[in-house]
């Protein structure tokens, strides 16, 4: 055991001896001395002082002397232009002579009173003259019922011709013509459609309840039609015909019974079942509530 540590203590030894030996060995290698650092740079800085002293030396003077003429030429043009005194002798006999006329200024003590007589005299004249006006009674009402059934009568007898364009319309609409020069037909139609609207319309007078019927109209008397293709299923052709029977306005078709329904799907010959398949009634109710659509006209 003795042996032991003694063997121990010898390798301790040698491991300081190393270590002290290998420190000594850097610190010979990379010290350096610091006084002689300081010494090389304060030999430097010496050197850069002596030639920077040397060329601001080298630098030309600057002439200062125009700028002091001019401060000293300024400085005597101020003291000039305080020396100036203005002359307010033109102004004070202005102020003068304005006091001066103030002073001889005179208010009129009072005024000539306004002459008023002849004035009220014409006004008095001219109210006997205004109460003196008779204005003449309103004549009473024409009476229009034997205008109201020539134009019953005119439209009756215009029936045959509106059957005739119809059936021109259709025939022209069927003709068939080679795609390379298709004819222009819009002014024809145009013409048509606006002499079938003045057929349908012969007057603003109201229009009566076509006989053995309870709301199909002998025309449109309550106003522009309204357009009844905007319900679902309903082309042009079928609302040239729906007027036809004397249907024009959506509150109409929203107040059919079963009985009217059943009416004027027999008038429609093409387009039967259309009503209650397409639920016009109901399109109708919705259509009649917009503010475009014309209004039921109210019963007397």
């Amino acid at each position: 055991m003795g042996f032991l540590l003694a063997k121990i203590l010898i390798l301790l030894g040698v491991a300081a001896v190393s270590g002290a030996w290998f420190a000594y060995w850097w610190f010979r290698r990379h010290f350096q001395d610091v006084s002689l650092q300081d010494a090389q740079a304060r030999e430097e800085l010496t050197t850069w002082r002596a030639r920077f002293e040397e060329r601001l030396a080298a630098r030309p003077d600057v002439d200062l002397q125009p700028l002091v003429a001019q401060l000293t030429n300024l400085d005597a043009a101020v003291r000039d232009l305080n020396r100036v005194e203005p002359d307010l002798a033109p102004l004070q006999t202005r102020l003068d002579d304005m006091e001066r006329r103030l002073s001889e200024m005179r208010t009129p003590e009072s005024a000539t009173p306004l002459q008023l007589e002849s004035l009220t005299q014409r006004l008095g004249s001219l109210e006997g003259a205004v109460r003196a006006v008779v204005i003449p009674e309103m004549p009473p009402a024409p009476d229009l019922t034997p205008v109201e059934r020539r134009l019953m009568a005119i439209e009756h007898s215009l029936f045959p011709v509106q059957t005739r364009l119809d059936g021109l319309e259709s025939a022209l609409r069927g003709l068939r013509v080679p795609a390379a020069q298709p004819p222009d037909l819009s002014p024809l139609l145009e013409r048509l459609d606006a002499l079938q609207s003045h057929l349908e319309n012969p007057s603003a007078a109201r229009a009566a309840v076509r006989e053995g019927t309870r709301n199909l109209l002998t025309h449109p008397g309550h106003g522009k039609p309204d357009d009844l293709t905007q319900i679902k299923g309903v082309p042009k052709v079928l609302e040239r015909r729906l007027h036809k029977v004397g249907v024009f306005y959506f509150w109409q078709i929203a107040e059919w019974s079963a009985e009217d329904v059943k009416y004027v799907d027999s008038q429609l010959t093409a387009y039967q079942g259309c009503i209650e398949r397409d639920d016009w009634i109901n399109q109708a109710n919705e259509l009649a509530s917009a503010p475009s659509a014309a209004h039921r006209p109210l019963e007397h």
